[in-house]
Order: C-alpha cells, then structure tokens, then sequence
C-alpha cells in the first residue's frame, strides 16, 4: 500500500473532477434507470456511504452493464472501500464498453498504485493524459508522486 493513501485519494478526486475533452460527448449516456442510480450512489459516498454506494452503483451496472459510466463509478467507490482488484475489474469492464474512458484509466491506475504494481499504474496514467490531454497538470502530479516514490525505494545506482 502506498505511504500517502490520503495524498492519492486527493488527486485522484483532482483528475477525476476534470471534464474530460471531447470525447465526452461521443460517450453513450446511461439509460435513464442506471443514471439515476449513478446520482444516488454518487451522493452515498460524498455522505461516506461506502458500503451503500457499492450495492447502489452495482445495480446501476446490472440496469445498463454497457454503461461505461456505471462501471467506472462503481469502480471508483470500490476504490474508496479500499476493494482494488475488484475496482480494476469494474475499470477494466468500463474500457471495454468505452476505451476511450479516461477517467476509467486513472481510477485503474490508482487502484494498480494500492495493489503495489507501480508500472501498471504509470502506463494507465500515460494513456489517460493521451484521452485527455486536459487532465495532463493532475496527472503529471501522480506520476511525480511516483517517481520520488520510486527513488526512494530503488537507491540511486542500483
């Protein structure tokens, strides 16, 4: 687990408040049942309802599962239970409904950076910055996070 969860909480939410650019407006919008589901369980963890948001956002996947959003969401509240392999999972199911889904690469690569496999977050977080150049400053903060991170364990000369 990384020494500064808390730091990578606040950038993550940092890059994910970022719109992204203008491949937003080629993503297919959730039915109208699984978007409703998506605010309920957004408001559930802003109130830190973890536990709730999870059941809420899995029945947002289970009224759309093609829907990127959903999966991503859900994704990011299973980061926030600290559930990594599974939020990878819901990243990965979001990619393959929208591989252009920029916000699915940077939670994937957060949950990759508490999972302990520090490459595959780097590459995540490269190719978020290429789907969505605007969140470059943000990301570019977590990959300096992980460069002096992996100064520090990997001793110069070795």
């Amino acid at each position: 687990m990384p020494a500064h969860p808390v730091a990578l909480a606040a950038l993550l939410a940092a890059v994910l408040s970022v719109p992204l650019s203008s491949n937003a407006a080629d993503q297919a919008q959730p039915t109208p049942d699984a978007k409703a589901l998506i605010a309920v369980g957004e408001a559930q963890l802003a109130e830190g309802k973890a536990d709730e948001a999870v059941a809420t956002l899995e029945r947002a996947v289970a009224a759309d599962p093609g829907s990127s959003l959903a999966h991503t969401r859900l994704g990011g509240a299973r980061l926030m239970h600290q559930e990594y392999s599974a939020a990878i999972k819901d990243f990965r199911n979001a990619l393959a409904a929208d591989p252009n889904n920029a916000d699915a690469f940077v939670g994937m690569a957060i949950a990759y950076l508490h999972s302990g496999d520090q490459a595959l977050a780097r590459a995540a977080l490269e190719e978020a910055r290429r789907l969505a150049p605007a969140k470059g400053p943000e990301i570019d903060r977590v990959l300096g996070y992980l460069d002096r991170r992996e100064a520090v364990v990997t001793p110069p000369g070795q």
